[in-house]
């Protein structure tokens, strides 16, 4: 039996190809707990018919009251030119900006990417120049898109030193069932989850 609503908004960010089954799941599982879920693919955000896909997404969180966030080996739609951010990179941007709770989760893939990056090198002339997202290029890859790497980056806050950062968890997954243990491990109570709301709305 579903548990009664306790209308708390949670956004649900991710790239759509090859995740939808996931999606469904990750729906059914957060709407079984009395969340109301907001997600694009879903159809569960508010449409303006006057306002671009872009925004409509990121009004969806600035409507939430906390932020589930995907980051997949696929980048997603870019805005307006092929340089610009993903429609998805840009709600994670707007979740940190309104300093809501996030709650992240990366495909083992794109953790595996960055792990080969950080020990890898190119060796010119007999010095070794270390290779960094940065400096590195394999966007709209079908196997694996950089910019997947540097959002990895972004979430676990790497350049920042590490007894500095907050926030910074992200949680890995291989499969479904990973990322169903995470959320309901850390959704299963609303109780818990609004007094969470609660408290990050009186932090400065």
């Amino acid at each position: 039996m579903a548990a009664p609503r306790n209308h708390i908004k949670i956004f649900v960010a991710s790239t759509v190809y090859n995740f939808q089954t996931e999606l469904n799941k990750i729906y059914e599982l957060l709407d079984g707990f009395g969340y109301d879920v907001l997600n694009s693919h879903k159809g569960t955000i508010m449409v303006d018919s006057s306002e671009s896909n872009l925004q409509n997404c990121t009004n969806g969180v600035e409507e939430c009251d906390l932020f589930i966030g995907f980051i997949r080996p696929d980048y997603g739609s870019s805005v307006l030119d092929k340089s610009g951010k993903s429609i998805t990179h840009q709600e994670f941007e707007t979740a940190i900006v309104r300093k809501i709770p996030r709650f992240i989760m990366a495909d083992f893939r794109v953790t595996f990417t960055r792990s080969l990056i950080r020990k890898a090198a190119i060796n010119n002339g007999g010095i070794d120049i270390p290779i960094d997202s940065g400096n590195i290029n394999f966007n709209n890859n079908t196997i694996m898109d950089i910019r997947c790497v540097q959002l990895y980056e972004e979430m676990i806050k790497n350049k920042i030193p590490p007894l500095d950062r907050k926030g910074n968890w992200v949680q890995e997954y291989q499969s479904l069932e990973d990322i169903r243990l995470h959320l309901d491990s850390q959704f299963k109570y609303p109780v818990r989850i609004k007094n969470l709301i609660d408290k990050i709305k009186l932090l400065p």
